[in-house]
């Protein structure tokens, strides 16, 4: 339908601050099913990979000759179903399609972030799906960015509190939203408190389906008894320095993790300069607390 702009956000975002303002205590499944104002944000990369991939078909001409076949108005049937299916359960009004640019910052960051990826070809009506659903849905794509992030920045800045997450990504539970994982039709609410733990422990364990390893030597049992008892931002990011450290690692590696795990929130990208803001919490704080020591 057309491809939402930062102009169009601004013009709303004060209108729908005061519409919204009822719906901040969105806490509970009571609340979520109450507010039928709130807008639905679908992971588009996501969707549209497995209806794609559903839709492929081998097939046998003869003579040792095979070729894939989709049927790209089964996709869009497939899509229009999803999305209704989706509205109607979460009880939501709109729907906003995020996408991933075709730059990546982190890729600029870490050559090793999603290398793998090169090598595997998108289904063959990726792209013709794409480009129908940006012809018929609201979405938006920001540059530079991945769809988690755009997902990420419109869930915690434009549509703060009055917002679902569709999504299968186990990653989007760093985000502080109401998210619908696909599969399981899962509701789940995640507090900012939660959504911190879940990044922290994200930057200990890596992700090995993107390419970045986390704190060697750390899996999810270890770095969730790191985080237990951790109650604020402060105590959890220095218990994973700390962590870093006696894994023989420095705090420099920690901060290069987290750049690559961290999914974009608010006030985290520069509209300006299309470029994010990198993870930097307490930075000069350890930095200089670490040069004392040593020079000492």
């Amino acid at each position: 339908m057309t491809e939402l702009t930062d102009a169009h956000f601004h013009l709303h975002s004060e209108n729908k601050a005061r519409k919204h303002e009822k719906n901040k205590k969105m806490t509970n499944m009571n609340s979520f099913f109450d507010n039928q104002n709130k807008v639905m944000i679908v992971d588009g990369d996501l969707v549209i990979y497995k209806i794609a991939s559903s839709l492929e078909e081998p097939i046998d001409w003869g003579n040792d000759i095979w070729t894939l076949h989709s049927d790209l108005s089964v996709g869009k049937q497939l899509f229009k179903q999803n999305m209704e299916h989706y509205k109607q359960y979460t009880k939501s009004k709109e729907i906003i399609v995020a996408f991933s640019d075709k730059k990546n910052y982190r890729k600029q960051l870490d050559t090793e972030y999603k290398s793998y990826r090169k090598k595997i070809r998108k289904p063959v009506c990726y792209q013709p799906l794409r480009k129908w659903v940006e012809q018929n849905y609201n979405f938006y794509c920001l540059p530079n960015l991945e769809g988690d992030d755009v997902i990420g920045i419109l869930a915690t800045q434009h549509y703060n509190t009055n917002n679902v997450i569709i999504s299968g990504d186990k990653d989007m539970r760093t985000i502080p939203s109401w998210h619908c994982f696909i599969g399981d039709d899962q509701l789940e609410f995640v507090d900012e408190n939660k959504a911190n733990y879940n990044f922290c422990l994200q930057v200990l364990t890596g992700d090995s389906a993107d390419g970045y390893k986390g704190c060697v030597g750390v899996g999810a049992v270890k770095a969730n008894r790191v985080l237990h008892n951790k109650k604020t931002i402060d105590e959890m990011w220095n218990a994973v320095i700390e962590e870093y450290e006696r894994n023989n690692q420095s705090f420099e590696d920690a901060y290069h993790q987290a750049k690559l795990a961290r999914i974009l929130r608010k006030d985290e990208y520069d509209f300006a300069t299309n470029q994010p803001k990198l993870w930097n919490y307490k930075y000069e704080h350890y930095r200089d607390t670490r040069a004392n020591k040593k020079a000492s």
